[in-house]
């Protein structure tokens, strides 16, 4: 998880200027007025790490269920994953009567934001429910409702948030569904939802202006990556994780990258510096001869069975041939390359003779399938975690 930006109030619809407005009046002209600010940041989970009684109701009301881990990080601002982004924040309505600013009724409230996307479809989806969780006075009797739109490269597609009553026992919510307008091969685009809702009540005199919602994150749709000739969308700003088992499927594979690492070379999950994608098939191919040269070009001859594994990956930026002047390899003592010294630090790179099945299959279907459900693009920064 990653976090992106705080909620934060807007002065047009903060009590300060509300109040701010006030002007002097008679008796005779006494009016409602309400106002919203920021509530003190919501207990979501006990001492023991359970989900508070607020925390449990919103949870039992939400219509698309929000991540568990929202619950955890998202109090604090806006955290996101690859493809989901969330918030839950606290506020609190006060109805004021005019001209004494006399507090009159009150509404605390949990306002919990989703943002999913799909790394397979062009549309995303952006949802807010709120979650009454106190009232009184003038406070109680106040509806919902509320409208949305996308910027950038996206177009609205749908908008569903009807009036709604605003009760102790529900959570009106509303949501808006946009489309990339990506869709030429190779092509990039960002865009931004707002939700925006609006409390009425017939007893303010005043009504209180409308609140919007968006995100500080952008999502990018794109028609980029290599091999999958489709449109997708996620969260750029967050850093996926490709996590490869010492006990899985490519137990070498794992073996030479988590000793990779360990030399000090980059990509390790969660303290290294990360990876980037190289999607430049000659540069991939200088890659790979860097690292793994055929014995038959003054390389490294090939045990039966076996082919030459390099890290970092020849479809990163930090491959072998990258570096100018170019950085020496290393090796490690089970990987049967003589002609490699040991070594360790961030720069250089290193290779290791693997079971060649497993060598092709962890590039084909561990490495190849990571790019594409995270739709890593060209320069993306992405992490390895090795794990038992």
């Amino acid at each position: 998880m990653k976090q992106s930006g705080t909620p934060s109030a807007a002065d047009k619809y903060s009590c300060a200027a509300v109040l701010a407005q006030s002007h002097e009046r008679t008796a005779e002209d006494q009016e409602n007025v309400a106002c919203i600010k920021p509530g003190p940041r919501p207990a979501l989970r006990t001492d023991n790490n359970q989900l508070t009684p607020e925390a449990r109701a919103l949870k039992a009301r939400t219509p698309i269920p929000l991540p568990d881990w929202c619950y955890q990080e998202s109090p604090s601002g806006w955290w996101l994953m690859r493809t989901e982004a969330c918030s839950i924040s606290s506020w609190i309505l006060d109805v004021y009567e005019r001209p004494t600013n006399k507090l009159v009724g009150q509404m605390t409230y949990l306002q919990a934001d989703l943002i999913a996307t799909d790394s397979t479809l062009s549309a995303w989806n952006h949802q807010v429910a709120i979650s009454m969780t106190s009232g009184w006075g003038l406070g109680l009797g106040t509806s919902l409702s509320g409208t949305g739109s996308c910027s950038g490269a996206c177009t609205t597609e749908d908008i569903d948030f009807p009036k709604q009553a605003v009760k102790l026992d529900n959570a009106p919510f509303g949501y808006v569904v946009v489309n990339s307008t990506i869709s030429a091969a190779g092509a990039t685009g960002t865009g931004k939802t707002t939700v925006t809702y609006e409390f009425t009540n017939p007893k303010w005199t005043i009504p209180i202006a409308p609140v919007s919602s968006t995100p500080p994150m952008k999502t990018r749709c794109d028609n980029a990556v290599p091999g999958k000739n489709s449109v997708g969308c996620v969260f750029p700003d967050y850093v996926p994780v490709n996590v490869v088992s010492k006990t899985g499927l490519y137990p070498n594979y794992a073996r030479h990258l988590k000793d990779a690492q360990a030399s000090g070379l980059p990509g390790a999950y969660p303290d290294g510096p990360p990876l980037h994608r190289l999607v430049d098939e000659a540069k991939q191919t200088a890659n790979r001869n860097t690292a793994c040269p055929q014995a038959a070009n003054g390389g490294y001859p090939r045990p039966t069975g076996f082919s030459c594994d390099e890290y970092p990956f020849a479809s990163s930026r930090e491959g072998a041939a990258q570096a100018t002047p170019p950085y020496p390899g290393r090796t490690f003592g089970w990987c049967q390359i003589a002609a490699l010294p040991s070594g360790s630090g961030a720069k250089g790179w290193s290779a290791c003779m693997i079971p060649a099945d497993e060598n092709t299959a962890a590039g084909r279907d561990d490495l190849n399938n990571f790019y594409k459900s995270n739709r890593v693009i060209d320069k993306d920064a992405f992490f390895v975690w090795i794990v038992d």
